[in-house]
């Protein structure tokens, strides 16, 4: 693998095979922590990012390479668009990196990096894609669940998402998926919802939390901003509770799963082991440890 741009690249056979006993052995901290020592890496994000940027930064320092990033690119001068990205790939290959994560909610950046074929790009979220996120997801159902085949997964929330769209398509290279959908905001992307209908996927549409007591996964996405949030509020779109009655009517092996963690648009009114929000979070930097070997060893 030389880029990981888009998610509709990934294989199931590269996933089980080649990704998840690499993030295995990650996870039992086997590493020496000198993979990866004299790379380095760049991380160019137009959009802000907390969990992505320091999950990929974390997992450059636990394999001994060395990390470089703009906090905002867009402030960056002379490069504070992505109009010319090729140029400041080219820029970032003369000054000796070895690979660049971009995050940009620009349209077609992603392929416009790759394309100037000098150093490995990797998604660090576009538009309309995460792959890594998508792999972590995949990965955490992995280990919570034994298998991903035969899963039943509500995605709750924010629906027209990027996480969302990466996390279909994932779960469509898996059998016997189940995906029941309680939109708070939009409606999952026509071809995403197409690919992953073609492939097997058995979507339904929920109008409440009530209607989602046999899932297996409660997957939530917030809304775009507290702003957004107050605005579906205004409209009467209920406050989503994760609560001890909530939790009391999933299954003992369920579990509820967060990619952008605790941002007070959901509120978690319990705890309770179910709630892998931090298990999630954690092996987004494995599983971004496995890719960045598998792209840089």
């Amino acid at each position: 693998m030389k880029n990981l741009i888009e998610t509709t690249t990934l294989k199931r056979e590269w996933i089980e095979s080649t990704l998840f006993p690499q993030c295995d052995f990650f996870r039992l901290k086997k590493g020496t922590g000198r993979e990866l020592q004299g790379k380095s890496l760049y991380c160019l994000f137009y959009d802000p990012s907390f969990i992505t940027r320091a999950s990929f930064q974390r997992a450059m320092h636990l394999l001994g390479g060395q990390f470089y990033q703009t906090e905002n690119a867009s402030q960056s001068f002379p490069v504070t668009e992505t109009n010319h990205i090729d140029n400041v790939v080219a820029i970032l290959d003369s000054l000796r990196m070895d690979a660049v994560v971009i995050r940009s909610n620009e349209p077609n950046v992603m392929s416009e990096a790759a394309s100037a074929d000098l150093i490995p790009v990797i998604s660090g979220g576009g538009i309309y894609d995460h792959p890594t996120q998508c792999l972590a997801d995949l990965y955490t159902l992995q280990l919570e669940r034994g298998s991903i085949d035969g899963s039943h997964v509500a995605i709750v929330g924010r629906v027209e998402h990027r996480n969302i769209n990466a996390l279909i398509l994932g779960l469509s290279l898996f059998k016997d998926i189940t995906v029941s959908v309680f939109s708070l905001s939009g409606a999952i992307n026509p071809e995403i919802y197409s690919l992953g209908s073609d492939r097997g996927i058995k979507f339904r549409e929920v109008n409440s939390m009530n209607e989602l007591k046999n899932a297996d996964v409660i997957y939530l996405n917030a809304p775009r901003t507290e702003a957004h949030a107050n605005l579906l509020r205004s409209r009467g779109i209920p406050t989503i509770n994760i609560n001890q009655e909530f939790m009391d009517s999933l299954d003992d092996k369920a579990i509820v799963m967060n990619p952008i963690q605790r941002s007070g648009d959901f509120s978690i009114e319990v705890v309770d082991k179910r709630l892998a929000f931090y298990r999630q979070s954690e092996n987004a930097l494995i599983v971004r440890m496995a890719v960045l070997m598998g792209i840089l060893s």
